[in-house]
């Protein structure tokens, strides 16, 4: 199975799926905005947890969907309060089994680690990443149902673990991405990363250290979650950054992917400066650049 035949099927199961839309209002002070709970439904019917922050505005705004890092959690609105001082709505969920309120409950018929990585290593569609880049996707049919949200200009934002999820989202994305930001991005040139035990990657190098009859079927597996196979699909600007001593994705990783973006891009290196990054530096920067593009 190619992956266009993959992602479809993947499609197709969530279409049969009724989406289940909650929002609740949260009894938060949010500068610039309102904030809401989210719940809506996913592959094997797990419930997905995260937030929706909406700008003061009679009229649909633009959005970003912020993807969230390894083992990172919501926990507060204000984290992302920054995207309703510039106008822009904001969605971001807790990625299952990663410690928030997102479970990870349905079996696995191949691998079953503690770390989410581990899981389902042998089959695609046994992967633990094939149900978190589904949740992820999911999202395009909660924006159509969010009327103050205008799905029209949908920006992607994240940082490691984040910033490989926002760039195979957007290669994957049913409508047109307006901009990418993706920091210190993981997911890239996964061969590397598992030999190199690397990062979340380590788990699947521990793996095959005790079953090496078991690479061919797990380097498989993972060559249909490598963005760096995704990023001719896509042709929307791209800013990306990455760090000189970062050990955790390091920016050898990336540059596979980055040399096959097909659209506009602009590479911004750390030099000296570890998994961090440009950290809030960075996130000025980027919030700037957005306001100016809007």
């Amino acid at each position: 199975m190619d992956n266009n035949q993959f992602w479809q099927q993947v499609t197709d199961e969530l279409a049969q799926l009724p989406l289940q839309l909650t929002l609740t209002p949260l009894a938060v002070e949010v500068t610039n905005g309102e904030a809401f709970s989210m719940q809506y439904q996913s592959l094997g019917g797990e419930i997905i947890h995260g937030l929706y922050l909406q700008p003061k505005s009679s009229q649909p705004t633009p959005v970003v969907i912020d993807f969230l890092g390894y083992l990172t959690q919501i926990e507060n609105p204000q984290q992302f309060s920054h995207w309703l001082a510039i106008g822009c709505g904001c969605l971001v969920i807790d990625n299952r089994g990663q410690g928030g309120a997102t479970l990870d409950q349905v079996p696995y018929q191949t691998v079953t680690m503690p770390m989410p990585l581990g899981r389902g290593l042998l089959t695609p569609e046994d992967s633990y990443l094939r149900r978190m880049v589904a949740d992820q996707l999911r999202l395009f049919e909660v924006l159509e149902n969010l009327p103050l949200l205008d799905a029209s200009r949908v920006y992607l934002h994240g940082n490691s673990q984040g910033g490989g999820l926002a760039l195979m989202v957007n290669s994957l994305s049913p409508v047109a991405i307006q901009g990418t930001f993706a920091n210190v991005p993981s997911q890239s040139n996964l061969p590397h990363r598992i030999a190199a035990a690397t990062g979340s990657y380590g788990v699947m190098k521990e793996y095959l250290n005790t079953h090496p009859t078991d690479q061919k079927q797990v380097l498989q597996t993972m060559a249909m979650f490598d963005i760096r196979h995704y990023a001719h699909l896509i042709e929307n600007p791209v800013w990306a950054s990455v760090a000189t001593n970062d050990i955790t994705c390091p920016m050898v990783d990336f540059f596979p992917t980055y040399k096959r973006l097909a659209g506009p891009k602009q590479l911004t290196v750390f030099w000296g400066k570890g998994h961090e990054g440009g950290g809030l530096k960075r996130l000025t920067q980027e919030i700037q650049l957005l306001k100016e593009i809007m």
